[in-house]
C-alpha cells in the first residue's frame, strides 16, 4: 500500500472546513495551489515575506497542491527572522548591523552603577 498523495488528499478534503488545524499548520510556511494540469508547468510567484519583492519560480506538478510560500533566500525560519529584523529596523531608522550585533540582554558592565537603565 502506498501513501503517496495522502497529505494532498487530506488537505483538499479539509478546504471546505472553516477552521482546520491541518490547513493552518500547512499554510504557515506553504501555499496551497489547486490546479488540474496533467503535466508539469512552471509558474512565477512573489515571496510573501513582508519587505521582500523577489520573484521565484515553482513547478506545478500533477496531483500536488503544496508549494513554497517564500523565495529561496527566505525558506528557513532563521533567514526570515534575520531579514524581517533588518527590514523593520531599516524602516525605523536603526541600522540592521547594530541590531544583529547587539546582545539580546544588557551585560552587567553596560548597566549604570545604580542599576537603573
Amino acid at each position: 500500500m502506498t501513501r503517496e498523495g495522502n497529505v494532498e488528499k487530506a488537505l483538499v478534503a479539509q478546504l471546505a472546513l472553516p477552521e482546520s488545524q491541518l490547513l493552518n499548520r500547512v499554510r504557515k510556511h506553504n501555499q496551497i495551489m489547486l490546479h488540474n494540469f496533467r503535466s508539469a508547468v512552471k509558474k512565477s510567484c512573489g515571496c510573501t515575506l513582508m519587505g521582500c519583492l523577489r520573484k521565484f519560480e515553482i513547478v506545478l506538478i500533477p496531483n500536488q497542491v503544496i508549494y513554497p510560500k517564500f523565495c529561496e533566500d527566505h525558506r528557513s525560519e532563521f533567514r526570515r527572522e534575520i531579514f524581517l529584523r533588518a527590514f523593520l529596523n531599516s524602516e525605523t531608522g536603526v541600522k540592521a548591523a547594530q541590531v544583529l550585533a547587539a546582545p539580546p540582554y544588557p551585560s552587567e558592565d553596560t548597566l549604570p552603577e545604580n542599576g537603573l537603565g
